[in-house]
C-alpha cells in the first residue's frame, strides 16, 4: 500500500482485485494502510475494510475493546478495535 497514492499501476491492481472480490460476493481487506492519503484512495476504490498504522498502532488483545469497529463513512471500515 505504500505506493498506492502515487502509482497508477498499484491503483489499477487494487481496483481490479477489489472488483473481482465484489463480483464474487466477497468483502475486501487492505492491509498496511499507513497514512490518510492511502486510506482516502481506498475509500475511492470502495475497499470494504482496512487495517494499518493509519488507524492505530498494534495493541495487545487484552487492551482492545472486543467487537467494536469504527465506521469511516461510506467505506472502508476498520478492522482495528478503536474508539
Amino acid at each position: 500500500m505504500k505506493q498506492l497514492v502515487n502509482d497508477p499501476i498499484d491503483q489499477a491492481m487494487v481496483k481490479s482485485i477489489n472488483e473481482i472480490g465484489h463480483a464474487t460476493g466477497k468483502k475486501t481487506i487492505a492491509e498496511g494502510v499507513e497514512n490518510a492519503r492511502t486510506l482516502e484512495k481506498l475509500r475511492e476504490i470502495s475497499v470494504d475494510y482496512v487495517q494499518g498504522y493509519a488507524l492505530g498502532a498494534p495493541q495487545p488483545m487484552d487492551q482492545m475493546t472486543t467487537g467494536e469497529t469504527v465506521i469511516l463513512g461510506h467505506a472502508p471500515k476498520t478492522l482495528s478495535f478503536l474508539k
